[in-house]
């Protein structure tokens, strides 16, 4: 039978108090760092709880199913990251992966024009405009937007031209690019 006299100092720390504590420490180390640099595995907690509780095995074993239960995702040198879950952690890597193949383009070069379409139409127009050998030729991207299809072409005369086959638009040989596209916005 427990003896009641038995301070609460000496009693050790459930189960979610110690997660508790964990992510205190990790989020503080985040903050104070901007990374996990001290952290790998439970045993490198066990300073600070060894320092407010008696050490025991039941203590190490308690600490042990905490970072267990808070199944932290660890960085490529293993340390715990507290600022991201498993599955962040996991997407970014599959991004950065992916991308690390992949070139960035600045699109501020480039002309957005947009073909005004329905809603049920568009992913079937951007589908046939990305196998057009042409269009392949005058446009950087090809995106759908809320109300059409937006496309970034460094030629927009070029592109204009070329659409007016299939759109209904007048070009004037004397017209400029701006007042074609003030015309076409309206």
């Amino acid at each position: 039978m427990p003896t009641p006299y038995i301070s609460s100092s000496h009693k050790n720390p459930s189960r979610k108090s110690c997660e508790q504590t964990i992510k205190r420490i990790l989020t503080r180390e985040f903050e104070e760092y901007g990374e996990n640099h001290h952290f790998k595995q439970a045993s490198d907690f066990m300073i600070y709880f060894e320092s407010l509780h008696p050490a025991s095995p039941s203590l190490t074993k308690q600490v042990q199913r905490a970072v267990s239960s808070l199944n932290l995702p660890r960085d490529e040198n293993g340390y715990f990251m507290i600022n991201k879950t498993a599955e962040q952690y996991k997407a970014e890597q599959e991004l950065a992966k992916l991308l690390s193949d992949s070139q960035l383009v600045n699109l501020e070069e480039y002309t957005p024009l947009l073909i005004k379409a329905e809603a049920w139409k568009r992913s079937h127009m951007i589908h046939l405009l990305e196998h057009c050998d042409e269009i392949q030729n005058l446009c950087s991207a090809i995106t759908e937007s809320n109300n059409g299809i937006i496309l970034y072409t460094m030629s927009p005369e070029k592109l204009l031209s070329y659409l007016s086959d299939f759109l209904p638009i007048e070009l004037d040989e004397s017209q400029t690019y701006d007042e074609i596209h003030k015309n076409t916005s309206n």
